[in-house]
């Protein structure tokens, strides 16, 4: 049975923490942001969004913040706190009693430190791994070098869920290149449209768009 998942995107700001909220609330699942590098406009971090539309979630502290909104790398070295990938790991180890959805911080090739990259602990935490995938444009080159490097990285790959209008032949695109570069069939889960104001409904009747 699978424990949970692992939400990236193919940029950073594409929707993966609303996607993580749909999910929590579907599956009924904890949620986990290890690395949460500044707040939103409303100063929220994504565990206070997520708690916010899924109110009785069970929400698991960040493991390192940091006020900056850059990348995990830079903003640790900007106050000299490194960032262990171990104790990420300890900290999902201690939380598997039930399904968790883990948010990684920007997209898949995001520095975590001078070591590793956000696709390295993708690796590490063992879980399939969900993209998120804008519909607008530009998404097409950032979709496929995000394939591309998860069949390089032999990732374990669940599907694609996109943000946005359904713009059928950018999804088409997508999906029949992604098959071509990943050798299998790319599964879509479904398609959520984009609002600048969700509500803990929208949450639950999103959910209903995905086939997970």
């Amino acid at each position: 049975m699978c424990k949970g998942y692992f939400i990236s995107g193919n940029d950073t700001n594409v929707g993966k923490t609303i996607v993580s909220a749909i999910l929590v609330k579907k599956l009924n699942a904890d949620y986990y942001k290890p690395i949460q590098c500044g707040k939103n406009e409303f100063s929220e971090t994504d565990s206070d969004v997520v708690k916010k539309l899924c109110l009785n979630a069970n929400i698991i502290p960040e493991t390192y913040f940091f006020k900056d909104s850059v990348s995990p790398n830079i903003a640790s070295k900007k106050i000299k706190k490194r960032i262990y990938v171990k104790k990420i790991l300890e900290v999902k180890k201690k939380n598997m009693k039930k399904k968790i959805i883990i948010e990684g911080a920007g997209g898949l090739q995001v520095p975590i430190n001078n070591k590793f990259l956000i696709s390295d602990l993708v690796k590490k935490i063992d879980l399939p791994l969900i993209l998120v995938c804008k519909t607008s444009l530009g998404t097409i080159n950032h979709s496929l070098l995000s394939i591309e490097l998860i069949r390089n990285k032999k990732i374990n790959f669940k599907g694609i869920i996109f943000v946005g209008k359904n713009i059928i032949e950018t999804i088409k695109t997508i999906e029949s290149f992604g098959q071509k570069i990943l050798g299998k069939k790319i599964q879509i889960l479904g398609n959520i449209p984009f609002k600048k104001k969700i509500s803990s409904k929208d949450i639950i009747n999103f959910g209903k768009l995905l086939k997970i």
